[in-house]
Parts: structure tokens; sequence; C-alpha cells
């Protein structure tokens, strides 16, 4: 099948190979069959990455704390509605599923029409819209009256301006109250660094907005609140080499060093 995609969509398929990549490890901290199954479906030049190493792992750890967070969440609320913001071929629904939850999955209408395409989605319980994350029309079809919600932005909110993180927290705010949000966030010091980056050097999305830590977001709304954060080399400095040795260095560990980040937005 062949991919129409440029720019911060065609970006979506770096995390997909990463997942893939990632399965076929003996010690592999996620497994996403969907993923391998994928990249052999799509007539694309995912050799393009195979010295990303970097990146792989990045992508692999942030997807094992984010799917250890959404766990917990659903955990203690297992009805939760969960917001899937910038979705692209994520397949987060798949390993954490309770039976309860209700899924939203969002992103451009390109992105949207390929993931049909190749994932076939169908249930009651996991809904594609197919919108920009800035366009507040889609916040009207999520059905969330009287439900926990949880709301996911997973390697997107650094390709954005500051400007349209501040409207899109302002929106969150205004439509989800009492809502929880899990970000990853990149620091100042790696925007516009992409030429540097293993792979997304090899795209045209630049990076745009960084924050050195999740506090410095409850400036951007009076409603959010800030929670706690996670590094992506925290308990995992072994997978990551060099890089893992670096961050021991506080300098290092604070410029150079992508967060997940839970926020709260306050209930009215």
């Amino acid at each position: 099948m062949k991919t129409k995609l440029s720019g911060v969509a065609e970006t979506l398929l770096i995390p997909l190979w990463a997942r893939a990549e990632e399965t076929k490890r003996s010690d592999a901290l996620i497994r996403d069959d969907f993923a391998v199954r994928l990249v052999e479906q799509i007539d694309y030049d995912f050799a393009k990455f195979a010295r990303a190493k970097h990146s792989q792992t990045g992508v692999a750890v942030r997807s094992y704390i984010l799917d250890h967070e959404t766990k917990a969440f659903i955990e203690k609320q297992p009805d939760a509605v969960c917001i899937n913001l910038a979705c692209g071929l994520d397949t987060r629904f798949y390993r954490i599923d309770n039976g309860q939850i209700d899924w939203y999955n969002l992103d451009l209408p390109d992105v949207m029409e390929l993931r049909q395409n190749l994932l076939a989605e169908e249930g009651a319980r996991i809904h594609n819209l197919a919108a920009s994350v800035f366009d507040s029309g889609w916040l009207e079809k999520i059905e969330h009256e009287g439900r926990p919600v949880l709301i996911l932005l997973e390697g997107a909110a650094m390709y954005f301006s500051e400007q349209e993180m501040r409207s899109l927290f302002a929106m969150l705010a205004e439509a989800f109250a009492d809502a929880s949000m899990l970000i990853e966030i990149m620091p100042p010091f790696l925007i516009g660094q992409q030429k540097r980056h293993d792979s997304v050097d090899t795209q045209k999305a630049p990076f745009q907005w960084g924050v050195k830590s999740g506090k410095e977001i409850e400036k951007l709304h009076p409603a959010i609140a800030f929670l706690k954060e996670r590094t992506l080399y925290e308990g995992f400095r072994c997978r990551w080499g060099l890089f893992g040795l670096l961050s021991v260095i506080p300098w290092w560990n604070k410029n150079c060093n992508d967060k997940i980040t839970c926020l709260h937005f306050a209930a009215r």
C-alpha cells in the first residue's frame, strides 16, 4: 500500500517502525504485533530509519511508560474515556483495554484514512475521529458525561508552536474539567536540533515547542496543575548506551531528555 503522507503526518511512521523493531527483541519493553504486521504491509522505505537506534529506544521507553500510566489510570477508574490526540498508527488500546473503557483516536484526515485502511478498526468502544487537534468541532463528539477522562499526546507536542499548545490547553481545560493528561514534552535545547536527530532529520517537520519541565505548562492556562513526570532515561539507562551514561550528568539530564508529564485540569 502506498503512503501519501508528508511533514508531521509522515513522522507517524517512525514510532510504528520503532515499536515493530522493539517487538522483535528478546528483552522487549512492549509487544506490538500490529506494528510488525503494518510495517510489512506499508510500501515505504523504512530502511531509512535503520540507524536510528536512539529514536527506536526512545519510542520503546515512552510507549512502556505511557502504557504503564494509562493502565494505572484505568485500574482506578475502569469506566474511563481515553482520548488519544494525534494518534497516528498507535495501537495502545489493544495493549491496555480492560473491556470497559471508551477510546477515541484523533488525527488528520489522511492519517485516519490510512489508519482505517490498515487496521480496519471496529467495535462499540473504539472511535476514530478525523480532524486537527486544534479544530474544536471534535470536542462535541466525545461522549464523556459523568465519566473520568484521560487525554494522551505522545510524540507530537514538540511539532506545534507555543501558541498552538496554549490554544489546545485552553480547549481541553474548557471541555474536560477534572480530566487528566499524559503528554510527552521536549526540552527547549533540542528545539531546532532535528538535523542532529537520528530519524527526524530525514523528515521535513521542525521541532517548535519545548519546556524544561511540565511545571512550566501551568503558566499556559490557570486550570492546569502539574502532577508528576518521568524522564525517558530514568530506569532505562542500560538501553540508551552512551546517552544513558551521560544522563547521570545533571545538565544533560535536564536539557537532552524528553519527559512524560502528567497534568490535571481543574474541576469546575
